[in-house]
């Protein structure tokens, strides 16, 4: 054997050690587990999809208002602090106002904003319906309202007070707006905040008029539930009442549409326009009833 083939040969054996000791390397460190984290800091959990997965979570769960408890930390130590306060849906109010009925402020302890409390807080406020809120990692807060509109509006002591589709009497409004809305009259109105279904179902159907091509109703009258006459309307430009009753409201006002398309010189000079009665109108005058017309 040459010199040269016992060279070539202990290279080999050597090539053969080495590959030897670095899969045994693997298989310790596979037996010996994933390094420990180090010291100070928290092992996060492993989530299926890898980090990218974990920040989507952490982020949409901030959104959704859901947040397990605890001070969450900023910098792996110090407690968040509101940096931020985002108002989405807000078109009366203000952003302070809302951020002051919802008790967030800028500054304030991450744990004092607590989504459940917050969102119960700006609920009470007079012209929020509904609210949502969320915070954010890194100090963000987003309070997320749908205000009340005003349907009609009530006189009140106070001034004229904006009442909403479900017939809840709920603030106050300025002049100008309430030029412009339906006035509701009736012998026992709701307290302030509280919903009143009769209301609800006048207002409905005096909202439904322009869909008929008439206009909005000047006033609405609503009667307690023995009044024959139930809801009473008078339109702009009429001078006859409009008597509906208390039943079939949709249709009544199917026929008031038709009656005046038809039969508007008659409507016009009479005081009273009772849709009462099956498929027909019956028009009263100063000197009494006059007619009874029916479709067509």
């Amino acid at each position: 054997m040459t010199s040269r083939d016992r060279d070539r040969m202990e290279r080999d054996a050597r090539r053969r050690r080495e590959r030897a000791q670095q899969h045994l390397d693997r298989v310790r460190n596979r037996r010996r587990g994933p390094a420990a984290p180090r010291a100070g800091l928290p092992r996060l959990p492993r989530l299926p999809g890898g980090p990218g997965w974990l920040v989507l979570a952490g982020l949409g769960a901030a959104l959704l208002g859901v947040w397990t408890g605890g001070g969450a930390l900023a910098n792996w130590g110090e407690p968040w602090r509101v940096e931020r306060v985002e108002v989405l849906g807000a078109e009366r109010l203000s952003g302070r106002e809302v951020a002051e009925a919802a008790g967030v402020a800028l500054g304030a302890a991450w744990d004092m904003v607590e989504p459940g409390r917050t969102r119960r807080a700006l609920a009470e406020h007079a012209w929020v319906a509904s609210a949502r809120v969320a915070r954010l990692p890194g100090g963000t807060v987003v309070l997320q309202v749908r205000e009340r509109e005003p349907m009609a509006v009530i006189e009140a002591r106070g001034g004229p007070v904006g009442v909403d589709v479900e017939g809840r009497p709920f603030a106050v409004l300025e002049a100008d707006e309430a030029r412009a809305l339906p006035r509701l009259k009736c012998d026992n109105a709701p307290p302030p905040g509280q919903p009143d279904a009769r209301l609800a179902q006048a207002i409905r159907v005096a909202r439904s008029l322009p869909e008929r091509g008439l206009e909005l109703p000047e006033e609405i009258t609503v009667g307690d539930e023995r009044d024959p006459e139930g809801v009473v309307l008078r339109l702009p430009g009429l001078t006859p009442r409009v008597v509906l009753g208390n039943e079939e409201l949709d249709e009544r006002v199917g026929l008031l549409a038709e009656l005046l398309a038809q039969r508007k010189s008659e409507v016009e000079a009479s005081t009273q326009v009772d849709l009462r009665f099956a498929g027909q109108a019956v028009l009263r005058g100063e000197e009494g009833e006059r007619n009874a017309r029916g479709r067509g």
